[in-house]
């Protein structure tokens, strides 16, 4: 509080001060003279110096300090370094601006400058271009993803993740509080179908089984809620057919080992719902994860970089009293004790959670014309009128950055230039060997649910007098024939299936058809031969048992993948003048070599059931080929081989890529 204003000019410089919030330590000395001094020169001093500052300050509202970390974000007008600290970005990171106001340039320029790995969701294929930037990024488009959101990350209980499923779930397709509440209890059932609370080992369901345990009607255990019912199948059926192959894995790659990279996560062309389905539940398996193993107060580990920030944080959702407060509010605010930063970016700051605003230490104001979006973010940066006045007329490349609760200051943002010019052939390309080293367990359906659903559709079948389960829908003749050529060649490339049909197109729909009634599965082969299989389901199969007049039994074991490289690496033994037969002496594929045998074992996975054969075959004095899926199942299985003490003599590692149709047999 100023002491008492005695002379009437003082008086009006210090009212005068006050509105120009004007707090200059000199300013004060001298009113501070000039309020017990009846000196003229005094007050003549005060009034030219503050005429001085009163001008200046109405060009540069802000004080000459600037707060400077590592991450350096520009340099004010004054030529002061701003920047921010590996801490700062533990606290969160906010930044709003119209459309080409510098969000994406903002981001690389972070980026760029970090020690920590980070994760980039990206709706527009903004940050594919870095790759020649970064030695070890790695770009995700969601068609190579695998991931399995109900395989609860390492060291998190069951019942906790499946009520963590269900919010992110219910947040990211607007479920209210009762249909969350159906799909957990459905969630804890299904894990119980699967023992998998008394053993955590795979297979976990994944969310296909998930829809099918919703479909069956005969489950004792289930009330007949059919509001819930509908509301939740409906979402669930939507996300499975949209999401292609993504969750069609009992687990995919190991966390700690992504955490470990640079990823930009591509989810451009998958339906809103599906977009925000996918980061919320990444946030929360990384929290997760993090709180389970306790890695709390190491310092920033991991950013997390999202644009278009109002799809996870949307004020809308956060209204929706009957759904609770959203579970990724909450994430944000507590997500930072375990040395996770987030960076969100967004053009509509009305639109964003006041959680997010409240949450996020580092704001940065871009250029933003629209005054409603104006005021939301400057309100919440605390900007004066004056200030705000300033930062109207920011144009591209220059920002008001404010730190914690230090004073905003203007900056001049640094440049980071980027050709955008990665196209998919070019990204598939760089990327390809990347991909196929990514674990990936394919599902499976536990004995227990595969009884009941079993049950259920015969009874369905009775009632209805339908024999594809599914009521009363019916299947094309077309699609029928796509169905029929799918059982006779079972490993015939998708692309080829369509050359019977008058377009690709037509094929393509026809499909899309089987796909939707539930008949087959789309599977990609990975490993030297790129192609794309279908492959029949449960019901599928029970479909042709009753409708068509082919046989749907076939030749090898496990999912199409596994027995099309059976099939090839068959073949290619063929090919070279030996005999070789499928599940012989229990080999995926046995070689006659003379008076010897070479039993060669197809492992899709580095997991201990992938070597229960191979000992075996070495007990008969067998010579043993392990082809493998990738580097990584290799080296894994070389390690498992190594700890469990198994001669290694008698065993030769190879790689699917080894049995490719371009390729030559291994020596």
């Amino acid at each position: 509080m100023r002491r008492t204003r005695d002379h009437p000019r003082v008086e009006r410089l210090l009212r005068l001060a006050d509105d120009l919030e004007i707090t200059d330590p000199q300013i004060d000395q001298l009113l501070k003279a000039a309020m017990v001094s009846s000196s003229r020169s005094i007050i003549y001093d005060a009034l030219t110096i503050f005429a001085a500052k009163a001008a200046e300050q109405q060009h540069y509202p802000f004080p000459d300090d600037a707060h400077c970390g590592s991450v350096h974000l520009g340099e004010t007008p004054r030529n002061r370094l701003v920047g921010i600290g590996p801490d700062d970005l533990t606290k969160h990171l906010l930044a709003v601006g119209q459309s080409g106001s510098g969000k994406t340039t903002l981001f690389y320029n972070l980026m760029s400058q970090l020690e920590a790995p980070f994760w980039s969701f990206d709706l527009k294929q903004d940050y594919r271009h870095l790759i020649h930037e970064y030695d070890d990024l790695l770009v995700l488009p969601w068609s190579e993803l695998k991931f399995n959101p109900l395989k609860p990350p390492d060291g998190v209980p069951l019942l906790r993740w499946a009520q963590v499923f269900a919010e992110i779930f219910g947040h990211a397709t607007a479920l209210l509080s009762g249909s969350k509440n159906y799909l957990l209890k459905h969630v804890v059932n299904l894990y119980k179908l699967y023992d998998l609370f008394n053993d955590r080992s795979p297979p976990y369901p994944s969310l296909h089984e998930l829809e099918l345990l919703m479909w069956d009607e005969n489950i004792n255990y289930v009330r007949k809620t059919s509001n819930y019912r509908d509301t939740v199948l409906n979402r669930l059926e939507a996300m499975n057919l949209v999401a292609g192959t993504v969750f069609d894995c009992s687990h995919g790659p190991s966390l700690d080992t992504l955490l470990d990279r640079n990823i930009v996560f591509e989810f451009d062309g998958l339906s809103r719902d599906l977009q925000n389905f996918l980061m919320e539940i990444l946030f929360a398996s990384v929290y997760e994860y993090r709180l389970a193993q306790n890695q709390r107060d190491t310092g920033l580990e991991h950013v997390f970089f999202l644009d278009e920030g109002k799809q996870v944080f949307s004020v809308y959702k956060e209204r929706q009293d009957a759904a609770g407060i959203p579970e990724i509010d909450q994430l944000t605010a507590k997500m930072r004790e375990f040395g996770e930063g987030l960076v969100v970016a967004d053009q509509e700051a009305s639109k964003l959670t006041d959680s997010i605003k409240a949450n996020t230490d580092t704001k940065v104001l871009l250029p933003t014309s629209d005054q409603k979006q104006f005021r939301a973010i400057a309100e919440s940066m605390a900007l004066s009128d004056r200030q705000q006045a300033f930062a109207q007329r920011l144009e591209v490349g220059e920002a008001i950055v404010q730190v914690g609760n230090r004073d905003p200051v203007p900056v001049h943002l640094r440049n980071y230039s980027v050709e955008k010019t990665i196209t998919d052939q070019e990204l598939e390309k760089y990327q390809r060997e990347a991909w196929q080293q990514l674990s990936c367990e394919p599902r499976e359906i536990a004995p227990r649910l595969d009884h009941i659903l079993s049950a259920g559709q015969k009874g369905e079948r009775a009632k209805t007098g339908s024999s594809d389960g599914h009521g009363e829908e019916e299947v094309s003749r077309d699609a029928e024939r796509l169905l029929k050529d799918v059982v006779e060649y079972p490993f015939k490339p998708l692309l080829g299936r369509y050359q019977q049909f008058p377009s690709r197109y037509k094929g393509n729909k026809l499909k899309n058809e089987l796909v939707d009634h539930g008949l087959v599965i789309e599977r990609k082969v990975k490993g030297g031969d790129q192609r794309k299989l279908l492959e029949l389901t449960q019901h599928g199969q029970e479909y042709v048992e009753d409708n068509l007049d082919v046989d749907p039994g076939f030749e090898g074991r496990g999912g199409i993948v596994h027995r099309y490289w059976q099939h090839r690496i068959k073949d290619r033994f063929e090919e070279a003048g030996w005999t070789a037969e499928l599940e012989r002496d229990d080999a995926d594929v046995y070689v006659s070599m003379g008076n010897t045998g070479l039993a060669v074992e197809v492992a899709m996975e580095n997991k201990p059931r992938e070597l229960e054969h191979v000992e075996k075959h070495l007990e008969n004095d067998i010579a043993v080929w392990i082809i493998c899926r990738t580097e990584i199942v290799k080296k894994g299985l070389r390690q498992r081989i190594a700890e469990r003490d198994i001669p290694r003599d008698q065993i030769t590692f190879h790689l699917f890529q080894d049995f490719s149709e371009t390729s030559s047999l291994p020596e």
